[in-house]
């Protein structure tokens, strides 16, 4: 029996939560059920890219202190679900979850369903209290590798089976076109260098100070490279860090060989990667880590850290492997990437990996549990009209 299932996320960004809602949400559409994708939108100009499936978003204040920012995203979402009636309702993240949990709470939802791709760690304790609850208070709990199910089993006595992640290979593979030919110019990219990607913007847990570190090392005998850190899309946080990271650029004489782009257009992301001689992704954290198998289906090589959670989905001939902690194997990683052999490998290689990850496998996974939460449903949950639709 189909469901009416609404996915819940925190912004409507190109962060990796968003787009694995958004793509699942999708797959569940593609499956017969009837999805919708609600978010706070700050911009009013909608979702980063138009999905295949319903949307709604919520009206959002602008706010720059974090902690504030947490409990009106929280009350927004809150405010607008109570009363609607969905067979499940899923959060994507603490902010979402915590409404969620609000509504649990006053009787209009008798539970809800929560997937935790990652967890930060925050010092300000009434942040932290509210990622806490996001995950405890779930009825149902899902993640994305076996390194956040067995830390959330291990912390928090929480089983969380893994639902994974895809690729949807009708956008991201290695035939370029019109579009790619015009990227570079449209960023101010130099036209023939080759690019070394990094994606994800200047974050602590990207480790991009030590990728710039690497990058320098490599470039001062390869001239013709040129880092290319885009997105970044973030509610929290990161000036600090950038500071450190513009000030290096500016002291090592860096900046001619240096773009950061900030956020950038979803239709531009694939060209971004068939652009790119190799993605750089020595990341310290991640829930599974997306644009990997993004860039792998896009034909380049990629350089990912020998951890988990690449360690589970990706086997050893998948990646060129570093350790993120040590430049050294970075520079040597990149330098392996940058060959021409590598090159050559990756457009058949590379794709291949892509295709075992499929986002209607990753739906599949969801729906046992949604059923048990259909199954809760109170009959007498209260409707009230219907959510408004985001921009076209």
């Amino acid at each position: 029996m189909p469901l009416s299932i609404g996915i819940l996320t925190h912004s409507t960004n190109p962060r990796g939560g968003v787009v694995h809602g958004m793509a699942l949400a999708e797959a569940l559409c593609d499956a017969g059920h009837d999805a919708m994708l609600i978010a706070p939108d700050v911009t009013g100009a909608g979702f980063f890219r138009k999905p295949r499936c319903a949307t709604s978003c919520i009206p959002a204040a602008s706010v720059s202190d974090l902690p504030t920012l947490v409990e009106r995203r929280i009350s927004e979402i809150r405010d607008t679900l109570r009363g609607q009636h969905f067979d499940v309702l899923h959060g994507q993240d603490p902010i979402s979850a915590n409404a969620l949990a609000d509504l649990v709470e006053e009787g209009q939802i008798p539970g809800f369903a929560r997937t935790v791709h990652h967890l930060d760690r925050f010092s300000h304790p009434g942040i932290a209290a509210r990622q806490t609850r996001g995950l405890t208070a779930a009825t149902e709990l899902f993640t994305v590798s076996h390194l956040w199910e067995d830390t959330l089993l291990t912390d928090y006595g929480r089983h969380a089976p893994v639902v994974g992640n895809g690729v949807d290979m009708t956008r991201f593979f290695p035939e370029s076109g019109l579009h790619d030919q015009k990227l570079r110019a449209r960023y101010g990219l130099p036209q023939s260098a080759r690019l070394v990607l990094s994606v994800g913007g200047i974050e602590r847990r990207k480790n991009t100070l030590v990728l710039l570190e690497a990058f320098e090392m490599l470039y001062r005998e390869q001239s013709d490279l040129h880092l290319v850190i885009a997105g970044g899309a973030s509610l929290l946080d990161h000036s600090d860090y950038r500071c450190l990271f513009d000030e290096r650029v500016r002291d090592r004489g860096l900046a001619d060989a240096v773009t950061v782009t900030g956020a950038i257009a979803d239709d531009d992301m694939p060209a971004f990667y068939r652009q790119s001689s190799v993605l750089a992704y020595p990341s310290k954290t991640e829930g599974f880590g997306l644009c990997p198998l993004e860039a792998l289906a896009c034909g380049i090589p990629v350089v990912v850290p020998t951890a988990p959670p690449f360690t589970e989905h990706f086997h050893t001939a998948d990646a060129i492997w570093c350790q993120p902690e040590r430049p050294e194997t970075l520079v040597d990683a990149l330098r392996d990437a940058l060959d021409i052999q590598s090159s050559d490998r990756f457009q058949v290689s590379g794709p291949a990996t892509a295709r075992r990850f499929d986002w209607s496998n990753v739906a599949r996974r969801h729906l046992p549990a949604y059923r048990r939460l259909a199954a809760l449903l109170h009959a007498g949950v209260p409707t009230s009209g219907a959510l408004s639709p985001c921009p076209k």
